[in-house]
């Protein structure tokens, strides 16, 4: 073990990582001992024969096209044969191979659209698991013992004991950590402090906990902190602190979960930092910049962050919202579409989407509502009002994109489910008879979305997947673990006979490498 934590950083200690450490300008990280040169993963894309010849060999591809993934952004290519491992890039070039012992973890921060940085758990010496923090650029920010969960926020590195994974709430294990990114000094915190959160202007609200040992959120609390003077700004008893989720992920804002002894009821409340209000009962957010929240019984407001002033209110929760139109709760909890003073029953739980910019809403009575960005609205008769009453029959709107929407179906004449895909035309595509167990969507193609359909294939365990066009069209096929989570619009992951990577549908690889390099000979380290 220790031999090879030696070799597994013998290179970074040489070119003075850790000594850049504090100084915040540590040299780019190396790809690891066990990441395969150009040359040899060439051979081995050569001797596997699964990939076109013009496809270029053990990492980008050379081609004369620009290769949309060159771009500078980090992207983790998870490895198919642990819970570790994996292959860590900066656009389409590797910059480290982790081993099935390490775990690697894309760390994103609040209004960034791309991945700030990256962490690495690994074994040390004497086994026990460490914990290293680079940012984008490969510069070592912090490494020292222990699983780490890390934050990168507002010039400041959060760390939370207890793994990259885990929140483990109020009684979570105390003892956070906080560095200075500008010169690598860590700020005090509270010894009792189980959670930091960095807002900006020198804040960062804390969760601390003096009596770990209760349970629940007895002895928790959610605390406003100066980090210059080391003092408490505010204070919520009997609450916990968590970064909240907006349309575009990781919001500045901080979820306040607390526990109301009045009313025996939990409640969250939103910590707003560019005004320093919190929302009490905040319930969600439901468009750009805008949450809901409960204002008093049977009563729920729709409002900006920036302006408290109501921009409608409803009596029931709003969970999507735009001045034509919103989804909001009735008084039995069924979602309604409200739009131009009516207010219509969705089809059932789950049978509206969105993706921030559109939506696709299937009614009561079968049509089919499409919201294109700019508002304009179109409605497909889909016809599906004559199963929902039928038992065990069950519809869910998947997705939608480019005015292509995805649905689901399960009813009597198809037990096992379909898909279907539906645009302002009305019905394109249904998967009945053709084999596939369903359709993901996947990217955008030249002439819409794409879609990897799963299919079984005789003599095969696993499922073989077909990438389809929105008219079912088949662009190519007999792939294995496709995915596009995260990457430019017409390129997705896969695997393809030996070979793994990111590929373009035309099915040329931009970036590849064999899967036997994401064996290692140590075991994997279990979660």
């Amino acid at each position: 073990m220790k031999e090879r934590y030696n070799q597994r950083w013998a290179a970074l200690l040489a070119l003075g990582l850790a000594a850049g450490l504090l100084a915040g300008c540590a040299p780019a990280l190396p790809p690891a001992d066990s990441a395969a040169s150009s040359e040899a993963a060439s051979s081995e894309a050569a001797s596997s024969g699964a990939a076109s010849s013009e496809a270029a060999s053990g990492g980008a591809a050379q081609t004369d096209a620009a290769n949309p993934l060159d771009d500078g952004v980090l992207r983790y290519l998870y490895d198919l044969n642990s819970n570790g491992g994996g292959s860590l890039l900066r656009g389409a070039e590797l910059i480290y191979r982790a081993d099935p012992s390490e775990s690697i973890t894309l760390l994103n921060s609040p209004g960034a659209d791309d991945p700030v940085g990256w962490q690495l758990g690994y074994n040390g010496p004497d086994g026990g698991r460490r914990t290293a923090v680079c940012d984008a650029g490969g510069a070592l920010l912090w490494d020292g013992a222990g699983d780490w969960r890390a934050d990168i926020a507002e010039g400041l590195l959060a760390l939370t004991p207890g793994g990259y994974g885990v929140d483990y709430g109020p009684g979570g294990p105390a003892g956070c950590r906080l560095v200075d990114l500008a010169d690598g000094s860590e700020i005090p915190l509270p010894a009792d402090a189980t959670g930091c959160i960095p807002v900006g202007d020198g804040r960062a609200v804390l969760t601390v906990n003096t009596d770990p040992g209760a349970g629940s959120l007895e002895g928790s609390a959610a605390v406003l902190y100066d980090l210059a003077a080391g003092a408490e700004l505010a204070r919520i008893e009997g609450a916990y602190a968590y970064r909240a989720y907006d349309d575009d992920g990781l919001s500045r804002c901080v979820a306040i979960q607390r526990y109301e002894d009045a009313t025996d009821n939990w409640f969250t409340d939103l910590y707003i930092p560019d005004t320093g209000e919190v929302v009490p009962r905040f319930i969600t957010f439901c468009g750009p910049d805008t949450i809901c929240y409960a204002e008093g019984e049977g009563e729920y407001v729709v409002r900006t962050l920036a302006d408290p002033e109501p921009l409608a209110v409803y009596g029931g929760r709003c969970a999507w919202w735009r001045p034509d139109l919103a989804l909001v709760a009735d008084e039995d909890g069924a979602l309604t579409m409200v739009s131009d003073g009516r207010s219509e029953l969705l089809f059932q739980y789950g049978t509206d989407t969105t993706n921030g910019e559109e939506a696709a809403i299937l009614l009561a009575d079968g049509r089919l509502v499409l919201r294109a960005p700019d508002g304009a609205r179109t409605e497909v008769a889909t016809g599906l009002e004559s199963i929902r009453d039928e038992e065990g029959a069950w519809v869910s709107v998947l997705g939608v994109r480019d005015g292509v929407a995805l649905l689901s179906v399960i009813d009597a004449a198809n037990p096992e489910g379909v898909c279907r895909l539906y645009d302002a035309s009305g019905l394109l595509y249904d998967t009945a008879g053709t084999g596939y167990q369903r359709l993901n969507e996947l990217t955008a193609g030249p002439d819409g979305p794409v879609y990897a359909a799963p299919r079984f294939t005789p003599g095969r365990s696993g499922l073989l997947y077909d990438i389809v066009d929105a008219h079912g069209h088949v662009i190519l096929s007999g792939l294995a673990d496709v995915s596009a989570y995260g990457l430019p619009d017409g390129v997705f992951s896969a695997r393809r006979g030996y070979e793994r990577g990111y590929m373009d549908l035309a099915g040329e690889w931009l970036y590849r490498e064999s899967v036997f390099t994401a064996l290692g000979d140590d075991e994997g380290y279990g979660w």
